[in-house]
């Protein structure tokens, strides 16, 4: 008796190991595949955006650290310079001077300079000769002040200056001013230069959100046509460029840590001399970042996936919206 007809004489499907259903779908792709134009060219052009920005928000940090080290020392140290003479005359008068400087209120120390000392700070400007020594270099007095009760500056040089003739006092308020405005200068230069860089970065985003929409034309229709709302298909988009910022702000940020890491090796061998080498540090500091370099550095690369991720959400729910309307 024939069995075509009972449920048992049916084909049953044989599943292989490792291949089911490999035929007939794939799992869950997204919309916007990571090798395309917006995958890695995309993520190359963010980290290189990424790397300037961090370059540029820890050199702003490094300048306004190094300011603010200058500023406080400035702060609590005055000097004093007398025009040295030769002979015991004139180590009479710095005798008097420091004994004066003393009886001060807010006078916490007085360190007063030998003519050789004194020679020794321009000889990185000047060099080192023996007709320096020729030359009417002033003596220089250093007087730490307390400055939780700082002397009255203008009255104490008033009265040093009038006391001891040839005696000028100096509170560095000139240094101080420079020092302010060229470091509001720097940072606000730092700042158009940061907003150059995410405003470039956002019409990156928003080209490549339209390539992608563009070259992905007909699933995004298919997702239509089901139902999908435009929320879900931006979110998608949204999601894959969140990653592309994720990854290519932690490229450049890290880059740019180890440009800094290596920052103090390059400049010491840059430097002709130790006192060269000296002074570029006192300018600019060790030209390493501390705990809150590093965590600007990691601002930057949250900015950059929001930026990302921000941008492309306007983007493609704008494109959605031209297209639906």
């Amino acid at each position: 008796m024939s069995t075509m007809g009972t449920p048992h004489s049916l084909p049953v499907p044989v599943e292989i190991p490792g291949q089911t259903m490999s035929k007939f779908a794939r799992a869950n792709a997204p919309i916007v595949p990571p090798g395309s134009v917006t995958g890695r060219s995309l993520t190359f052009v963010i980290t290189i955006m990424a790397f300037l920005a961090s370059l540029t928000a820890g050199g702003v940090y490094l300048i306004f650290n190094a300011a603010s080290i200058w500023t406080n020392n400035i702060s609590s140290e005055i000097t004093v310079q007398v025009q040295s003479k030769s002979g015991d005359a004139g180590d009479t008068k710095i005798s008097e001077i420091v004994k004066f400087l003393y009886d001060q209120n807010g006078v916490k120390q007085v360190i007063p300079y030998t003519r050789e000392q004194s020679l020794k700070l321009v000889e990185p400007w000047i060099g080192k000769s023996e007709v320096l020594k020729s030359f009417p270099v002033p003596r220089l007095l250093a007087i730490e002040i307390d400055r939780d009760n700082p002397p009255e500056i203008p009255t104490l040089k008033k009265v040093l200056e009038a006391k001891f003739p040839g005696a000028v006092l100096d509170d560095h308020g000139l240094w101080r001013g420079e020092i302010h405005r060229l470091t509001r200068f720097l940072e606000l230069g730092g700042i158009g230069m940061l907003a150059l860089m995410a405003a470039a970065t956002a019409a990156v985003i928003i080209a490549a959100a339209t390539s992608a929409l563009a070259s992905n034309r007909e699933i995004v229709s298919v997702l239509n046509l089901v139902g999908a709302e435009e929320r879900f298909i931006a979110s998608q988009f949204e999601m894959h460029f969140l990653w592309v910022g994720i990854k290519a702000g932690v490229a450049g940020a890290g880059t740019a840590a180890l440009a800094f890491l290596a920052l103090p090796y390059v400049t010491g061998s840059m430097s002709s001399s130790a006192a060269a080498e000296a002074e570029i540090r006192r300018l600019v500091g060790a030209g390493t970042l501390d705990w809150g370099g590093y965590v600007v550095l990691a601002l930057v690369v949250v900015v950059v996936s929001l930026i990302c991720k921000m941008t492309s959400r306007y983007g493609v729910r704008r494109i959605l919206n031209q297209q639906n309307a």
